[in-house]
């Protein structure tokens, strides 16, 4: 038996109606989880029913039909098909107001029938992924460029999509990868109605914060099965996805292999988010100095084989970074590669005076001229439209 079904064992007890000489409903196991007798074989004898009853554990069969009725309910779905002329910026504004009223449903009025919840949840994930196939540099770019919606809301979309690139280029399976991006969404949900109290904080947590932000995983997982969610991958990932492979993680300290590759993608995923986040107490940090942390905390905090995989899909400078080209000019990366050269492309904004161009227009950086120099606080850029940046109707190339 797994360590997944041994937390779903319940004890035997007089009240289940056994008696000697009837056939066992279910299989009975110990409290190990090593198995005492199968279903269907008979009880033979007084003493044999005490032991079952003194001893024996079932799996909890309600559980279990939840599960089933899950899966016949809805079959995993595919990535999400959209046309190609789709606005992923406009598209994920949908998606986070859709997430405000699937996080009501969850923390509030629990508004979500069995297996809605879940299935719901299984066809936003579907839709990141479909998104990232469309444009995957655009989604990266809206992590370091999006400050519309609250952290809640935001961050959890921001790593949901950054564990599905990653996901993806591991060539996860489908029901892998849809428990990685569900993961992803919810993982910090026993902290939604304490997160804008923690990014207006300074200084050290108190311990009262220090121990929610501790107990959220397990916490979430609670609140995530009573909204309905059954899936044991998913729910194992949120329980994991704060653990270090040094063994210095939460709640369990666990180490090294004992955290499920999936839960380290969304951990991975998560901090990065956090990073590149601004704070009322901080400007969110570049994307260069971030990816540069996690390069020096590989093989302690983080997995060493996955963090190179991270940092090879996002790129020195990811989609979003905020950049300095040779010749002064100010601009954004928009594309990890160039068809041509393979190297960044650079939407650029500010000439090396300052002055903003009339539209945004196309560097490949792979030109002496347009390398890129330095990357620079997004602060710099002033406001603007990521839309425009990605827009090819509204761009011209040099």
């Amino acid at each position: 038996m797994s360590a997944n079904d041994k937390r779903d064992l319940i004890k035997v007890s007089a009240d289940d109606d056994l008696s000697v000489g009837s056939n066992l409903p279910w299989t009975v196991y110990d409290a190990t989880g090593r198995l005492l007798m199968d279903a269907g074989m008979a009880i033979s004898s007084q003493s044999r029913l005490n032991s079952i009853v003194a001893s024996g554990y079932r799996m909890d069969e309600t559980l279990q039909v939840q599960e089933t009725a899950s899966v016949i309910e809805h079959a995993l779905p595919e990535p999400h098909l959209y046309a190609k002329d789709t606005n992923p910026f406009n598209e994920l504004e949908e998606m986070c107001l859709e997430m405000e009223k699937a996080f009501a449903g969850i923390l509030g009025d629990g508004a979500f029938k069995a297996g809605k919840l879940e299935k719901r949840l299984y066809e936003t994930s579907s839709q990141i992924q479909g998104l990232c196939k469309l444009n995957a540099d655009a989604l990266l770019g809206s992590i370091h460029l999006s400050n519309k919606f609250n952290y809640s809301i935001k961050h959890p979309l921001h790593v949901a999509i950054i564990s599905t690139i990653i996901a993806e280029s591991l060539r996860l399976p489908q029901d892998h990868q849809l428990a990685i991006i569900g993961a992803a969404i919810t993982a910090n949900v026993a902290m939604n109605s304490y997160q804008d109290k923690l990014q207006k904080h300074r200084g050290p947590l108190t311990e009262e914060m220090s121990q929610k932000v501790k107990k959220h995983p397990e916490e979430g997982v609670q609140i995530l099965k009573a909204a309905g969610i059954t899936n044991r991958l998913w729910l194992d990932i949120v329980l994991q996805h704060h653990e270090k492979v040094d063994g210095s993680g939460y709640p369990a300290g666990l180490n090294g292999k004992q955290i499920l590759l999936e839960a380290k993608i969304v951990g991975l995923a998560d901090i990065y988010s956090a990073m590149v986040s601004s704070r009322p107490y901080r400007a969110a940090l570049t994307p260069q100095r971030s990816l540069k942390q996690l390069f020096m905390q590989r093989g302690s905090f983080f997995d060493e084989s996955l963090t190179k995989v991270f940092l090879s899909e996002l790129g020195v400078f990811p989609p979003g970074a905020t950049v300095e080209l040779a010749n002064g000019e100010i601009g954004v990366v928009v594309k990890r590669k160039s068809l041509d050269s393979g190297k960044p492309v650079v939407s650029s904004i500010k000439d090396r005076f300052g002055v903003r161009f009339m539209h945004p227009v196309m560097r490949d950086s792979a030109e002496k001229k347009f390398a890129i120099k330095k990357d620079v606080k997004v602060e710099q850029l002033g406001k603007i439209n990521p839309s425009i940046l990605w827009g090819l109707k509204l761009m011209r190339v040099s």
